[in-house]
């Protein structure tokens, strides 16, 4: 960023002039390009590049505000070269707003769609943990009956011992499985 002056101003960059017109509007040469513009060079240095910088009612480097008697305000953009009555400011504003609009409807869909998810593996852990209870019981049963005098021999003939162990096995693991995936433990 060039120097200021002991006034405080920023002086023209080596081969810039400042001019004005007929009707007494400041314009700039630069020398070294043979170009003229109705920009500052210094306001790059200056003004905020872009809408999101700028603070309060400030236009962005290369925006201009006027006043035409027959029309009212106008705004000008040099970069452009485009002129238009709607102020700039509150285009960005809206656009802004619109992208908000947009990020917040995703992310409670977002956040709907998980909160399915999450309510399909609690059950799915319920149902889980139910077959390994109803297995646990089951087997249980089945080593209380075989140890009894008195057993009746269509518990044992109704389940294999081997199959009901890994049927048990199996159930804890998948509860095991599902516990971490539904949240905090459901026991």
């Amino acid at each position: 960023m060039p120097k200021r002056r002991s006034g405080g101003e920023i002086p023209l960059p080596e081969g810039w002039e400042e001019c004005r017109d007929f009707d007494g509007k400041v314009f700039f040469i630069d020398h070294n390009t043979h170009q003229t513009s109705w920009i500052d060079p210094r306001d790059r240095f200056i003004k905020p590049q872009t809408f999101a910088d700028c603070i309060g009612d400030e236009l962005p480097y290369g925006w201009e505000g006027c006043h035409d008697p027959e029309i009212g305000v106008y705004y000008i953009d040099h970069i452009n070269q485009v002129n238009q009555l709607e102020d700039p400011r509150q285009e960005w504003r809206s656009q802004q707003e619109h992208m908000l609009k947009e990020y917040l409807t995703t992310a409670q869909d977002d956040l709907q769609a998980k909160k399915e998810i999450y309510s399909v593996k609690e059950e799915r852990l319920i149902l889980a943990q139910d077959e390994y209870q109803h297995l646990t019981d089951t087997l249980t049963g089945w080593k209380s009956s075989r140890t009894s005098l008195a057993s009746n021999s269509s518990v044992g003939s109704k389940y294999d011992p081997d199959l009901l162990k890994a049927d048990v096995h199996h159930a804890k693991k998948r509860v095991a499985r599902l516990r971490p995936r539904a949240g905090p433990d459901q026991s």
